[in-house]
């Protein structure tokens, strides 16, 4: 099934969700950025006024800036996917999700996707300028952002519901795991396996919790060789 990227955005009232297996209250001015199939049930209060777009996960890359810039700040909203927005911030932002709306219910068939990535490219340019105020990140050469850019997309797929190693993402990447681990370092501040356990452990969560399924059903679906085996992962 296609991955999808849920963007919300509340301007009123509060919002309860799961997302990775934990509750969560969005309050006025909470945005979040996530994939759509690690968030739980959605129960906006009665004055809530919740703000949504769902976006392809490989329609992301296009809307990301095009230097090095892009790629950390997609990994430190991956980091962060729930932040505050005030003031100017706020209002650009609002305006962005709105223009999306608009365009992709306004916008003529031949040109419906084109003219939503054009929207999209502004919002996610709006979002990392106000992200950056908050969290600090720094920039990385061109050449190690593609690298770091590729990997997580390779993540983001699902392949580590069949591939947990370094070594297994290194090869793929044609680079060593020990420069793969330089890298990663460097440009997130996390090494390589924190990514895969991270994209791991939030779809056992969710599954666990929204899945209704045993946990060897959900061993056997993330591939774990036996119920021990993933047992330890879990405890690790």
């Amino acid at each position: 099934m296609q991955q999808q990227i849920l963007h919300l955005l509340c301007t009123a009232g509060t919002c309860r969700l799961h997302f990775s297996g934990r509750e969560h209250t969005l309050t006025a001015g909470c945005c979040m950025i996530a994939m759509a199939s690690h968030v739980g049930s959605i129960l906006p209060s009665s004055d809530c006024r919740l703000l949504q777009l769902l976006l392809p996960a490989d329609w992301q890359a296009s809307c990301m800036p095009a230097s090095s810039y892009g790629v950390c700040g997609w990994l430190h909203l991956f980091m962060h996917p729930i932040f505050q927005l005030q003031g100017d911030a706020l209002a650009v932002v609002e305006h962005d999700f709105m223009d999306v709306a608009f365009r992709s219910e306004h916008t003529p068939d031949a040109y419906r996707q084109e003219a939503v990535l054009q929207g999209m490219r502004a919002l996610y340019l709006d979002i990392m300028n106000a992200h950056s105020v908050l969290f600090e990140h720094e920039e990385a050469t061109l050449r190690s952002a593609d690298i770091m850019s590729r990997f997580i997309r390779m993540l983001e797929s699902g392949t580590y519901r069949a591939h947990r190693s370094v070594a297994y993402y290194a090869g793929e990447l044609c680079v060593s795991p020990k420069h793969l681990h330089k890298i990663s370092t460097q440009v997130s501040g996390r090494t390589p396996s924190y990514w895969i356990r991270q994209f791991t452990m939030m779809e056992i969560n969710h599954l666990m919790m929204h899945g209704k399924l045993t946990a060897k059903e959900v061993a056997d679906r993330l591939n774990f060789d036996s119920a021990s085996h993933f047992s330890r992962y879990l405890s690790q």
